[in-house]
């Protein structure tokens, strides 16, 4: 029984009491910490995902969305085949669509003209409120391929963000569809 006494109690085996009070606080310690840094992590990813989030909000919140409207009875050519396409660019939004482009077309084949109707015409911002920008087009009734016009328009927000919006329409005998696609972001090196 003395051996096994002294077997259980032996500090040079065991240790004493304070290097066992020292190793359970230690332990406690490493646990706490590791918790804790798992917390930290948990919070600094919801951190990241919250500002993700506002970060859209804000970029949504200043983006310009603009309106088109088009019209073929606003100008007459002299050329009984051919009619004017004039199409009104307006803005919904209170946020400022800035360095608007005056050149619209993408393509060689599409009939953009510059007609100048007063000073505005210079204007390359549009804010709500603001009489439209008019950009127009000349339709050959002649050519079939004429009735389609495709342009995009390009502009930024307050913030620099610079958007392009494809604008597709068809000016026919049956009248005039205009159809904007989504804003797409453009970067420029």
């Amino acid at each position: 029984m003395a051996i096994l006494i002294t077997f259980l109690f032996a500090t040079n085996l065991w240790g004493t009491i304070s290097d066992w009070a020292i190793f359970s606080v230690t332990l406690a310690t490493a646990i706490f910490l590791y918790k804790t840094l798992k917390s930290q992590q948990e919070v600094q990813q919801t951190q990241n995902e919250l500002f993700r989030i506002e970060s859209i909000r804000f970029k949504e919140s200043i983006k310009p969305i603009l309106r088109y409207c088009a019209s073929n009875d606003k100008m007459k050519p002299g050329d009984e085949n051919k009619k004017i396409l004039t199409v009104e660019v307006i803005n919904e939004t209170e946020s400022a669509a800035l360095e608007i482009s005056r050149i619209l077309s993408e393509d060689t084949m599409e009939r953009q003209i510059f007609i100048p109707m007063s000073f505005a015409d210079r204007r390359d911002h549009l804010t709500k409120g603001d009489s439209p920008l008019l950009f127009h087009f000349l339709i050959d009734l002649k050519s079939p391929g004429s009735k389609y016009v495709t342009f995009a328009i390009k502009y930024k927000d307050i913030a620099g963000t610079k958007y392009k919006q494809r604008v597709f329409c068809i000016c026919d005998e049956y009248g005039i569809e205009i159809h904007p696609y989504l804003p797409e972001i453009i970067n420029f090196m």
